[in-house]
């Protein structure tokens, strides 16, 4: 092996190990978060969830909220609860928008290529046993679509996802 190869493989060796720290860090950084029992109380084994509101024009809205939040409950460590529930998360979908993201020239005209879907909720998370607050706040989701592929069903059902991973992600945040 040449000495210049040797040089060019010793720097490769030292940049390589900063690079591999700050990426193992950047991605456990962004790591979805979830509800388990080492993330929330040890008492809070289960959660009630109410419906959520709908406080806009969108028919359903807080219904589908309130099913996909449910559904990520239910993929957890706690178990649904009713009344007698250690927690509750509560909340009011105050928001819903489509619009047009992005645009493409099509000529003398602009077309649409991507829209956006916007939801926001009015959400609370409360300790039922200590009788104490864990999160209130408001929370925004959204869901980018393509117009010439899909429809705004699509980039609500991403941005309900987003949301409630936002609402998991806050409340735990706490502890």
């Amino acid at each position: 092996m040449s000495a210049i190869s040797k040089k060019i493989r010793k720097a490769y060796q030292r940049a390589a190990v900063p690079a591999i720290i700050a990426l193992s860090l950047a991605l456990a950084s962004c790591s979805i978060y979830s509800f388990s029992g080492s993330t929330l109380p040890p008492h809070i084994k289960t959660i009630r969830i109410p419906l959520f509101a709908n406080a806009t024009l969108e028919p359903g809205i807080g219904d589908d909220v309130t099913t996909e939040l449910s559904k990520e409950i239910l993929g957890s460590q706690l178990r649904p609860g009713g009344e007698d529930a250690d927690a509750t998360i509560s909340g009011t979908v105050t928001r819903y928008t489509n619009q047009p993201q992005t645009f493409g020239a099509g000529g003398a005209s602009v077309n649409v290529e991507q829209y956006i879907v916007r939801i926001s909720a009015d959400v609370e998370f409360h300790d039922n046993r200590k009788d104490e607050q864990i999160y209130k706040g408001t929370v925004a989701g959204e869901g980018l679509y393509n117009f010439e592929s899909e429809d705004e069903l699509i980039g609500r059902e991403k941005a309900i996802k987003n949301l409630v991973e936002k609402i998991i992600q806050n409340s735990v945040q706490m502890w």
